[in-house]
């Protein structure tokens, strides 16, 4: 089952959604330019939870105050969450002969900053303000759930009592470092063999502090790196702890990785490189020797010496990241890290583009000097682009997706009977309530929630003046119905389209979208329930002209029966009502409330909004 969302939207003037040299984003459209919302700023301003770190969203969106519940993070600071989440172990209902000990939780969150390591992309400002955060992060902004951090660590509690070679490698730094290692190793010219080599003996270069200044000091005496370098050379004289960290991390690895593709780069021969690399990592004192001698027998662990298990281990602790959040649900998360799966967007957003030709304007301004001469004149002077536009939107929600994305694959009846079991009586029936309140939750911010940029300026909090919802129970096949614009829509009214208002922008987009869905329905046979919205359906019906074979109107007519000029409000008034259908009932006299309860009714998956509406906020069971 699809759930299309159509909306008309007319805003004041602003700047919504701007490029990268602050103009209002726009693009080509039907051959003339259009104003444009992109996906992301609209899904982002529905989402938007709040954060109290950051000035412009320390208030959730309705829609996130509403399944608060279930709302996801977009975050880099899984490690530190971790972190935060081990010292509640008792909270969480560990058991107290289960929990991680305090010693341990470094090992872990060091081990966590692993995960997610291919760097997003990012403004110069947003790294410099990354660097002076010290809370332990992923290079990748990843999608979490509510309680991912929690369920990892009950999960990771419980597999340190029932598999601790496997915790035990998990944490263990000389790991965790060769991963950083390879990792940092792919960017570089250093071929295949190389990088194994490389890999197999990069701990005794971090163990054995001479070898990591010899490292060091070649950098110093062939790239200028200015390093203070201790010029002994033994071992027996070297404090283990100074040069290196206890848990060598990213910052480490990357400075391995630098020096030793520039030692390959500057050798003059495949001999010398040999030599270069064979010097640097051949153990050669008493202590060396043995400790190497260890790590080539397996004794101590590297990344070619895992244990038999650890496979099994990494599958059921990334599991527990499973429970879903509402959010991760509809739009899907993409990582490419081994630890998060990926999961597929239920809710397909277009960019929402402007119903009619539109050129972005300049606002010249000033600004005086509240303590300055009496003699006039500007302190600050600047210019600003912003436009006007009437927005066609687009939402997309295949239905079976969404509840399939919340409840998760079925279990097999035959191989875990007990699972098929739960999932069928609890997991399963719980996620589609969970949907249909989502879905209800949804459409209320999609229309009442409006993007944040240059808000301040201007102050652009518009209602759409018409939504149309559309059910397709059988048909699946998406339609956007953009080409209602294609022809860019004009003020004034032609004589042969002629609406109810045939002399506004709102009004000829109205016009213009119901005459594109009647001809679509009709030409490609579209079966599929339509609920329109609008809070002026004396002004803004959504009717369509019936024509002659050459296009000639003959009389207006409805598009659909089901009318409303209530979206759903929270105390539940009733509004004006023009339908009688009985896949809508629900309300007095077997008739809906508002759009909000008629599309929940229409659904067919015997749900009422009553039933649903409170459940993100009065239920923190997991999915």
């Amino acid at each position: 089952m699809l759930i299309e969302i159509h909306m008309i939207q007319n805003h004041s003037p602003s700047n919504l959604n701007r490029d990268d040299l602050g103009a209002p984003k726009t693009c080509l459209f039907g051959g003339v330019p259009r104003a444009r919302i992109s996906s992301q700023c609209l899904k982002r301003s529905i989402r938007k939870p709040n954060n109290p770190n950051d000035i412009h969203s320390r208030n959730a969106s309705s829609f996130a105050e509403a399944l608060q519940a279930y709302i996801g993070t977009r975050t880099k600071f899984f490690p530190w969450s971790v972190g935060e989440q081990l010292k509640r172990q008792e909270e969480l209902g560990i058991p107290k002969d289960q929990r991680i000990p305090g010693v341990e939780w470094d090992a872990v969150v060091y081990a966590c900053a692993v995960v997610a390591q291919k760097a997003d992309k990012e403004s110069r400002e947003r790294i410099e303000k990354a660097k002076a955060d010290s809370r332990p992060a992923t290079k990748q902004l990843i999608f979490l759930g509510p309680r991912h951090a929690a369920e990892f660590v009950k999960k990771l509690a419980e597999l340190r009592t029932t598999n601790r070679i496997s915790y035990d490698y998990f944490q263990d730094p000389r790991v965790v470092f060769t991963t950083l290692l390879e990792i940092e190793l792919e960017s570089t010219t250093l071929d295949e063999e190389q990088q194994k080599r490389i890999l197999k003996n990069c701990w005794l270069v971090v163990k054995y502090p001479h070898r990591w200044q010899a490292l060091t000091r070649w950098a110093f005496q062939h790239l200028g790196w200015g390093l203070e370098l201790d010029e002994e050379d033994s071992d027996d004289h070297i404090d283990t702890t100074q040069d290196l960290p206890e848990r060598p991390a990213k910052e480490e690895a990357q400075t391995m990785a630098r020096i030793l593709n520039e030692m390959v780069l500057r050798a003059e021969d495949e001999k010398q490189t040999k030599d270069l690399l064979e010097d640097l990592l051949k153990a050669k004192t008493t202590s060396a020797k043995k400790w190497q001698g260890q790590h080539e027998e397996g004794r101590i662990d590297d990344k070619r010496n895992k244990p038999r298990h650890y496979e099994e281990f990494q599958k059921r602790l990334w599991r527990a990241t499973g429970p879903m959040a509402i959010d991760i649900a509809l739009f899907g998360r993409m990582t490419t890290s081994e630890a998060f799966e990926d999961v597929e967007a239920a809710m397909q957003v277009a960019h929402a583009i402007s119903t009619h030709k539109v050129v972005n304007e300049v606002d010249y301004f000033t600004a005086v000097d509240d303590l300055g001469s009496t003699s006039g004149g500007a302190a600050h002077v600047d210019e600003a682009m912003f436009n006007s536009a009437c927005f066609y939107k687009y939402f997309c929600l295949d239905w079976d997706q969404l509840v399939h994305n919340l409840a998760g694959t079925e279990p097999d009846p035959q191989h875990d009977p007990e699972g098929h079991r739960k999932w069928k009586e609890d997991v399963s029936p719980h996620a589609r309530r969970l949907a249909a309140s989502t879905v209800g939750h949804f459409l209320r911010a999609a229309a009442l929630t409006n993007p944040s940029g240059k808000q301040n300026s201007y102050a652009a909090h518009n209602e759409p003046c018409g939504i149309l919802v559309e059910i397709k129970k059988k048909w699946k096949t998406p339609t956007s119905y953009a080409n209602a614009f294609a022809e860019p829509v004009e003020r004034v009214g032609k004589p042969e389209e002629d609406a109810a208002d045939e002399s506004s922008i709102e009004g000829r987009s109205v016009a213009c979208l119901a005459d594109h869905v009647h001809s679509m329905r009709v030409a490609y046979g579209i079966a599929s329930q339509l609920l329109w919205y609008s809070p002026k359906l004396w002004r803004f019906p959504l009717k369509y002209w019936k024509r002659t074979e050459d296009g000639k109107k003959l009389e207006s007519e409805p598009l659909t029966a089901l009318s409303f000029n209530v979206l759903g409000a929270e105390d539940g008034e009733y509004g004006h009502l023009k339908a009688e259908s009985e896949d809508v009932s629900g309300g007095d006299n077997g008739m809906p409330r508002n759009l909000v309860e008629a599309v929940i009714n229409s659904l067919g998956v015997n749900l009422e909004w009553a039933d649903v509406k409170d459940l993100g906020k009065t239920s923190a069971k997991e999915v």
